[in-house]
């Protein structure tokens, strides 16, 4: 069973958590494997056209980067062999002033055009689109399922987004006598787990700057230590680049 979550926003975009992020696990679901997605309340057809959106969008991402590490292997043999014959060929053919670095030059670019012909061959070929089309398939028939504790998670989203920057910088790195609120919640420790390690497989995906992030602030809470220099970071890269305080905030909570 391939078990999604919804998690809802009022500010920002739904968020969509499935392990379909995974490329190592596309080869391990079945054709005729049951998709559940978990939401806290029954969602909208447009909320439901998100999900899909966001489920078919992370499944051609993951089999792309399935089919081509599957392929690794013979595509650095072709593009090796491109690269020596094109190297040879050129050494003897062309005469140059300055020895080997024409023919390197020539010979590294046919190479890399091959590595990239090739990889998109794969993306196309017949064992990537049928494995795309059958998790497109069981995405477009998955089952809803109304987890009413998945609401706890929301609502703490949605109180840190009435924080201010600088306060919720000065809470994620327990910077003077700020703190973050608590997370109450009742969700099981199943639950719980898998939430966490999905939206730490999001962030992975989707906001790699947050992962990290998320990972440093966990451990700097579990540690009881503060960092004004991260909090100052923070703070910067916020109003610089509009990073997502208060989800980096929800993947650190989960995590300690």
């Amino acid at each position: 069973m391939i078990v999604s979550y919804a998690i809802q926003r009022k500010s920002h975009a739904l968020i969509c958590l499935t392990p379909l992020s995974d490329p190592k696990t596309v080869e391990t679901w079945s054709s005729d494997e049951e998709m559940v997605l978990k939401t806290s309340t029954l969602l909208t057809k447009r909320q439901n056209d998100e999900v899909t959106f966001s489920l078919y969008n992370t499944i051609d991402y993951s089999v792309d980067r399935w089919i081509q590490d599957k392929q690794y292997v013979p595509r650095l043999l072709v593009s090796a062999v491109v690269f020596t014959i094109s190297y040879f060929i050129f050494s003897l053919a062309v005469r140059d002033p300055i020895p080997m670095i024409d023919e390197l030059v020539i010979s590294s670019i046919l190479a890399i055009v091959t590595w990239r012909a090739i990889a998109r061959r794969d993306s196309r070929s017949a064992v990537a689109q049928h494995r795309r089309h059958e998790l497109k398939v069981r995405s477009s028939e998955r089952q809803s399922v109304i987890v009413d504790e998945l609401f706890a998670l929301e609502e703490y989203l949605d109180t840190l987004e009435s924080y201010d920057t600088f306060t919720l910088a000065n809470a994620l790195c327990r910077v003077g006598d700020h703190a973050l609120p608590p997370l109450e919640h009742t969700l099981d420790e199943t639950t719980k787990g898998e939430v966490t390690e999905l939206l730490v497989l999001y962030l992975r995906r989707s906001a790699k700057q947050l992962h990290g992030l998320s990972s440093q602030i966990a451990a700097l809470h579990r540690s009881k230590s503060s960092s004004p220099k991260l909090a100052g970071q923070l703070y910067q890269q916020t109003m610089n680049k509009g990073i997502d305080l208060p989800l980096l905030a929800l993947a650190a909570v989960l995590q300690i």
